[in-house]
């Protein structure tokens, strides 16, 4: 994904999905610069920014989005991940069908933890704000989002990683991560020309 991020975005398709899943999919909006450097962790930097690691570099995405009574939209999109800041944070450059958008992330040396904020201007509100952490075997992000019904925090949880895929599933918190249910979105993310 998404933006991944992606999860506030791919919300606001909840009222249009009905009819994109009846019509063509548009194709991918303004893809990133072929020139735009990928660029390489500070070595100096936070131990943490090697969690990110398996990120960087060009992908191509499948998402499955579930529509509102039961219709689900699959459709392809691009992501575009590199050091900026010196190789101290990411910059996640979102490109599909249905938005555009950003996620910026990096650690913050006060207690190690990652955070950043994600953008898709025209869709859920402009910038959210992130935190990410790493476990043993994935990458989970979490999206302060809103939606018609309010307030809600999105978990995107990535899988399965390899140095040429992972997975990627959404679940929604509308009682600040008390409990959590299925999200509206999956992908499978490969590396771009793998």
């Amino acid at each position: 994904m998404k933006n991944l991020l992606v999860a506030a975005s791919l919300i606001g398709l909840l009222g249009a999905a009905p009819a994109l899943a009846q019509n063509a999919i548009p194709a991918i909006q303004f893809q990133p610069d072929p020139d735009s450097p990928i660029g390489t962790r500070n070595p100096d930097g936070p131990a943490q920014l090697a969690e990110f690691d398996f990120v960087i570099g060009d992908w191509d995405a499948t998402i499955t989005f579930a529509a509102p009574g039961g219709q689900t939209v699959t459709y392809q999109a691009h992501w575009h991940n590199h050091w900026i800041l010196n190789g101290l944070a990411v910059m996640q450059e979102w490109r599909g069908p249905f938005l555009t958008g950003a996620e910026f992330r990096t650690v913050d040396a006060r207690d190690g933890h990652w955070t950043g904020y994600n953008i898709y201007p025209g869709n859920a509100g402009g910038w959210r704000p992130t935190t990410a952490r790493r476990t043993d075997d994935a990458m989970i992000v979490i999206i302060d989002g809103i939606d018609a019904e309010g307030p809600l925090l999105n978990r995107e949880t990535y899988t399965d990683i390899t140095a040429d895929s992972f997975r990627m599933y959404s679940e929604i918190s509308r009682d600040q991560g008390v409990t959590w249910e299925t999200g509206d979105y999956h992908m499978m993310v490969v590396r771009s020309g793998g």
